[in-house]
């Protein structure tokens, strides 16, 4: 049974769980530009994400590819704090997929 409706609503739940992870990626990855230290503008400009899935789960991440993103992070920070001003959003996403 290759299009049961058990696999459907699997399908269906994965899809949404994609959504809602790209979502909070793209509001972390606004907020952490918006806490993000300046100088050249190099490291702002760099901040990206990225959302890999398989049928299990998905996964999000945020940063920078820039040598000293570290460091900037370390001694200005601008993800974690992006992460923890949004993370009732980031719950409401998480319940809203849960929710059938």
């Amino acid at each position: 049974m290759v299009n049961s409706p058990f696999r459907a609503a699997i399908q269906d739940v994965a899809r949404k769980r994609e959504r809602a992870v790209e979502d909070v990626c793209l509001i972390v990855e606004a907020d952490s530009k918006l806490n993000c230290p300046v100088k050249t503008g190099t490291l702002r400009r760099s901040i990206t994400h990225e959302v890999k899935s398989d049928e299990n789960k998905t996964m999000g991440s945020v940063g920078s590819n820039v040598e000293y993103a570290y460091w900037a992070e370390r001694h200005t920070p601008y993800l974690e704090p992006a992460v923890d001003q949004n993370q009732q959003i980031i719950i409401n996403k998480i319940k809203e997929v849960l929710t059938p």
